[in-house]
């Protein structure tokens, strides 16, 4: 069989594992609400909607990876459940609470290395414990832990700009956590990174979640990525943006990079393509005034 005639398994009848496991999710107490979520940007005559009418519920310790094309909303629902942008309509309720304005709750890593270069490795992640009262003596203790959580205990004493992307990203990482909150909501944050970090990055990300009681939303373009790390995929469409479809993930955990070319994935990572490019979709590329710098004597195709 051709990738192109693969269907997503029915994983309830042919993977009783995973079956299992999505029933265990559902029987988790749900963590994010999210109901009739609008946003808009513009005033009357100039009104850009980018997304209308999303709902969704997430669970308790679920990886929720959310896609789609560009435009679609997906860093703007990630801003608006942190708490940093306000929704146009709708509600967004953490443990039944309204989320108006960030807090402690939920913890936020974006795609840029938003350290403090002027703290050590150690102070960032001290420092959003003392900003919430935290004594310098335990939010030493516990920087210490988070830094040996993610495998960076002796760099505390390093500054950012002597670390690598993917360095720096475990430190926003531990930084994000050390407040303990209920979900963690990451914004595309290995996009700057080369595959090989990228790679390395999503395995300390598994790792990392299956030690803390946490529940992640992950924004990424990388469908890889999404088929990798996710319980369920959201997928967004655009004009205005929305929920396609909320895909229970088939491919059975644990995850390696050697499921990359099993039957599940690439059955998930083809529906997933469906979606975000449709068959039917054309694109049309402007075409450029030809105007030639050069001549090599040779013309390329």
């Amino acid at each position: 069989m051709s990738p192109g005639e693969l269907k997503l398994p029915d994983y309830r009848e042919q993977l009783p594992a995973v079956a299992a496991r999505f029933e265990r999710i559902r029987q988790r107490p749900v963590i994010l609400t999210i109901r009739n979520l609008k946003k808009s940007f513009g005033s009357n005559g100039g009104t850009r909607v980018v997304f209308d009418h999303v709902s969704l519920d997430i669970h308790r310790r679920e990886f929720i990876c959310a896609v789609g094309p560009s435009g679609c909303g997906k860093s703007t629902l990630a801003r608006i459940v942190v708490g940093l942008d306000d929704a146009t309509g709708g509600e967004v309720l953490l443990d039944g609470k309204a989320v108006a304005g960030p807090g402690p709750d939920r913890g936020m890593v974006f795609q840029g290395y938003t350290l403090f270069p002027w703290l050590t490795v150690k102070r960032n992640v001290m420092f959003g414990l003392q900003m919430h009262g935290k004594a310098p003596s335990t939010a030493d203790v516990e920087a210490r832990e988070w830094l040996d959580m993610v495998g960076l205990a002796k760099f505390e004493n390093s500054y950012p700009h002597e670390l690598s992307g993917g360095m720096k990203q475990r430190v926003a990482i531990a930084r994000a956590l050390a407040n303990n909150p209920r979900i963690l909501i990451m914004d595309e944050p290995f996009a700057a990174l080369d595959a090989q970090t990228r790679c390395h990055m999503q395995g300390y990300l598994m790792q990392i979640w299956k030690k803390v009681d946490v529940t992640i939303l992950f924004i990424t373009h990388d469908l890889d990525e999404a088929s990798l790390l996710a319980d369920r995929i959201l997928v967004m469409g655009t004009n205005p943006g929305g929920v396609v479809e909320f895909i229970e993930n088939p491919v059975p955990r644990p995850r390696s990079a050697a499921q990359l070319i099993s039957p599940e994935f690439l059955a998930l990572k083809k529906r997933l393509e469906e979606h975000i490019h449709p068959p039917a979709e054309t694109e049309t590329v402007e075409k450029l005034p030809m105007i030639k710098l050069t001549e090599a004597g040779d013309e390329v195709e």
